[in-house]
């Protein structure tokens, strides 16, 4: 949040709104290019784990990094070679585009699915714990340094290109020493995608949940770069602090559901259902009093809180404000469910109502943006959540009857 106060205090909501676009511009890309590991790195990993058979997981790992390295290189080349055709629809001057051309090298050493696949599966948070804070930190002092020296864009972009290559860096070298701490040895290989076949569906698993993930996450790219194509970067940039304010309260829904899944897969391989069901309901209790507080909070200072982070050229951002808060609540409110439906083998389900619910966001966000301006995004995040939570309620719902059928006892005729 200091670092948020101290971007939008020194650039204004236009610069803000380029930079955020940019960003966009490469997460987008990299979303839909790269397929995600660490779900089948987690799920696979703990049979091979529970198992013993240690080669298997090695092998299981070096199909995860060769996804990672190959996606990569591909998402990398592509946010480069892009950006004439995406700076044309945004509206792009040359400076930008040639900013969008220089984000593609954190798009490439960006963050690495496999790592972070393997901390949590060995219950390495505090690992995780520990560098975000970190980061936070350093990109902060990069920050104030920038502003100290004159706050020129350049500097600031320079800083968001290298926070997410060191993350990377931070994350693959925790990784490899879990490895090596558990007794494990892997040399990495392009060649590692041949061990797909040794893991029943797991193109399926990575192909579904990824389309899930790049339709959820796209939601969160695409917004900011309608609402610059059709507002402008002023538009962009008073969006962009109102999503990034938001973002902070939701981020210990994310964090909860993160710590939650490896413990999930655990009890489902054991067909622990009691517990299993257990775990999701205190998630779940944690993220909603979180998203109420939020959003109560919201209601009673959150003008006051727009004028004292962002200061003046921000004052609209408050009815924003206000409807990205319901929004966050609505997610919130399912953030157990996701990994639970994921452990339960549901994501080609889960996916087709993602795609329905994507579906409406967008066709949401082409009509309300042009006539509520950022209030429009908001309001397609509202009914992409409507959509969504109902629907996971309800597979869940039937999976865990269809589970619990075959152990409930069968009663004879009570005798006349």
């Amino acid at each position: 949040m200091m670092t948020l106060a101290l971007m939008a205090q020194m650039l204004g909501p236009a610069l803000l709104g380029i930079i955020a676009m940019v960003e966009a511009y490469g997460r987008l890309i990299d979303q839909i290019i790269r397929l995600e590991s660490w779900q089948a790195i987690i799920r696979y990993g703990s049979a091979a784990i529970e198992k013993g058979d240690r080669a298997a997981f090695v092998r299981l790992v070096q199909f995860g990094v060769a996804l990672d390295a190959i996606g990569a290189l591909a998402a990398g080349a592509i946010t480069f070679l892009a950006v004439p055709f995406v700076g044309a629809w945004l509206g792009w001057n040359l400076e930008t585009q040639n900013m969008a051309r220089y984000y593609s090298i954190a798009v490439v050493f960006g963050i690495s699915s496999t790592p972070i696949g393997i901390l949590r599966l060995f219950n390495r948070f505090s690992v995780i714990a520990w560098l975000e804070p970190v980061l936070a930190l350093l990109r902060l002092a990069g920050v104030v340094s920038v502003a100290v020296l004159g706050g020129a864009i350049w500097p600031l972009l320079a800083i968001i290109i290298a926070i997410p290559c060191l993350q990377r860096l931070a994350l693959t070298l925790a990784a490899i020493l879990e490895l090596r701490r558990n007794g494990y040895r892997f040399a990495p290989s392009f060649s590692g995608l041949s061990h797909a076949r040794e893991f029943p569906d797991i193109w399926s698993l990575v192909l579904s949940s990824n389309g899930v993930v790049l339709i959820r996450k796209a939601t969160q790219e695409m917004d900011i770069l309608a609402v610059g194509a059709i507002a402008g970067p002023i538009g962009a940039g008073i969006y962009q602090f109102v999503r990034k304010f938001t973002l902070a309260a939701m981020k210990a829904g994310s964090m909860l559901q993160q710590v939650a899944l490896p413990d999930l897969a655990r009890l489902w391989a054991r067909r622990d259902i009691d517990n299993f069901v257990t775990a999701i309901r205190h998630v779940e209790l944690l993220t909603i009093a979180v998203a109420v507080s939020f959003v109560l909070g919201v209601l009673a200072v959150g003008d006051r809180a727009i004028l004292l982070i962002a200061g003046p050229g921000f004052e609209d951002a408050g009815p924003a404000l206000l409807v990205q808060s319901f929004a966050a609540l609505l997610f919130l409110a399912g953030s157990a469910l996701r990994p639970a439906l994921m452990t339960m083998g549901l994501q080609p389900q889960v996916f087709r109502v993602a795609l329905v619910a994507g579906v409406v966001f967008a066709l949401t966000l082409y009509l309300a943006t042009p006539r509520l301006g950022v209030i429009g995004a908001g309001v397609a995040h509202i009914l992409f959540n409507i959509i969504w939570l109902p629907s996971c309620l309800l597979l869940f719902a039937r999976a865990l009857k269809r589970e619990r059928e075959p152990a409930s006892p069968h009663h004879s005729p009570a005798p006349d």
